[in-house]
This record gives structure tokens, C-alpha cells and sequence, in this order.
């Protein structure tokens, strides 16, 4: 349960309001300890990318015609509640929400929050949010604690 998923400080995993269903549509979230874990959440030859390397995305899209937009150049073209993305990249964007430190559950079909591999504090790491009301990519410092989605990047 919520108290359970709060108290944690190993690496762990859940659907989306605990239900298989979703794991096809959205993934699973992840707490940020299974993104710092040696047993790696992505596959041998990818990583989960550092908060320089969300950096670098965001900046990629700013230079290249993006600028001020970038989020809704990485939201898939259908799925949000309002305000569907381009997905100029084949980013493919969700909006699966998030698992609060609390361990409810919040957002879906209005944001999609993935970790960055970067430490920001002791108790928080970064991550990047799209959301149905921003054309941005927002970053955030959030509680290791929180279940977000995991993207990977090639090494």
C-alpha cells in the first residue's frame, strides 16, 4: 500500500494505480532509488539519462525551431486531456503520471514525469514533467521517493 511505497529506500517499481492495464499504455513508475540501482532499470548498452543530458535535449529542440515549445514537440500527438503534442522526434511522449510521495497516485492524462539520474539533494533527484498546460519541459527537483517513468538512452 501508499505506506509501504513511502518508506522505501530501495529500488522499486508499480503500474500505474497498481493495475496491469496500464503497463502497456504508460510503463511502470519507478521510485528513484531503482534509477540509481547497480542492477540498472534499462537494458545493457542504455542508461538513464543525467539531468546534463535532459540539458541537452531540451537545448537541441530550443536551437532547432523549438524554442518555447520543446515539451509539446516531445508529447505524443493523442492521450493527453487537452493540448496533444507534435511528437516531431518519435519521442512519443505519455502523459502517465506520477506516484506522490505519499504513494497516491496524481495526473494522469495531464502530465508525464521521468527521472534524470542526477542527485539535486539527499533526499531529491531531477526530473523533467510535461504537462497538458505547458509547451515546456519543466525540471523539478522531487523526492527519491515519488514513482515517475524511466526513459533510456542509447550510451
Amino acid at each position: 500500500g501508499s505506506d509501504l511505497w513511502m518508506d522505501l529506500t530501495t529500488g522499486a517499481w508499480c503500474n500505474l494505480y497498481n493495475e496491469s492495464q496500464y503497463d502497456s499504455i504508460y510503463g511502470k513508475l519507478y521510485n528513484w532509488h531503482a534509477v540509481s540501482d547497480l542492477r540498472n532499470v534499462c537494458p545493457s548498452g542504455w542508461h538513464v539519462p543525467t539531468d546534463a543530458e535532459w540539458t541537452v535535449l531540451n537545448d537541441f529542440l530550443a536551437v532547432n525551431g523549438h524554442k518555447g515549445k520543446e515539451g509539446t514537440t516531445l508529447k505524443s500527438t493523442t492521450g493527453w486531456s487537452r493540448n496533444n503534442g507534435t511528437d516531431d522526434y518519435g519521442f512519443l511522449g505519455l502523459p502517465g503520471g506520477n506516484r506522490n510521495n505519499n504513494g497516491n497516485f496524481n495526473n494522469i492524462g495531464n502530465n508525464g514525469n521521468w527521472w534524470s539520474s542526477s542527485q539535486s539533494s539527499t533526499g531529491s533527484a531531477w526530473s523533467r514533467v510535461l504537462s497538458y498546460y505547458d509547451d515546456n519541459v519543466s525540471r523539478y527537483s522531487s523526492y527519491k521517493r515519488g514513482g515517475f517513468s524511466v526513459r533510456c538512452l542509447r550510451d
